[in-house]
């Protein structure tokens, strides 16, 4: 979620990234830590009911905003009004991130992109090996096609080298 605040800092040009507190608080504060060299400024904004306030959103993001980042499911078990939160970010200029922690409910939810979400990040424990076996904890990310080159240095490819055999690059 924090690689993604910065992506959305680099497309947008723009240093402020308001976050839902019904964000895990965890995710909250790697993304204060992990923001705070770059210069970035962190705007909570306080959920109502245990979701986010698309009216809040719109008092909140401004044309300093790089993104707006949700969680769906969010931390409290609340089910976001992901289109509205797209819309009231996308108003002023701003990315909608969307934090996944648990990709197997994508399953019965709408996913993401189709409420309008411009970069999902995800925790994917829950598809791998239990923790005895290693891990692995891992993160995923997506995002929309015209965005897909700036994910940080995340994106594996196969070519061939120059004797003609396969390689896989970064």
């Amino acid at each position: 979620t924090a690689e993604a605040a910065v992506m959305a800092k680099d497309l947008t040009k723009r240093g402020e990234v308001v976050v839902s507190a019904a964000v895990h608080p965890e995710y909250r504060q790697v993304l204060r830590t992990y923001t705070r060299p770059l210069g970035m400024s962190i705007v909570e904004i306080a959920h109502r009911g245990g979701r986010t306030d698309p009216a809040e959103v719109e008092r909140t993001v401004t044309e300093r905003t790089a993104a707006l980042i949700i969680q769906h499911p969010n931390f409290l078990g609340g089910l976001e009004d992901g289109r509205a939160l797209a819309e009231a970010a996308h108003r002023r200029g701003a990315l909608l991130v969307a934090a996944i922690a648990e990709p197997l409910s994508l399953g019965i939810l709408r996913p993401p992109g189709e409420w309008g979400a411009d970069v999902v990040a995800g925790e994917g424990q829950s598809l791998g090996n239990h923790l005895n076996f290693g891990g692995p904890y891992l993160g995923m990310m997506a995002t929309k096609q015209e965005y897909v080159r700036r994910i940080p240095g995340r994106l594996v490819g196969a070519t061939v080298d120059t004797k003609g055999r396969r390689a896989f690059v970064l």
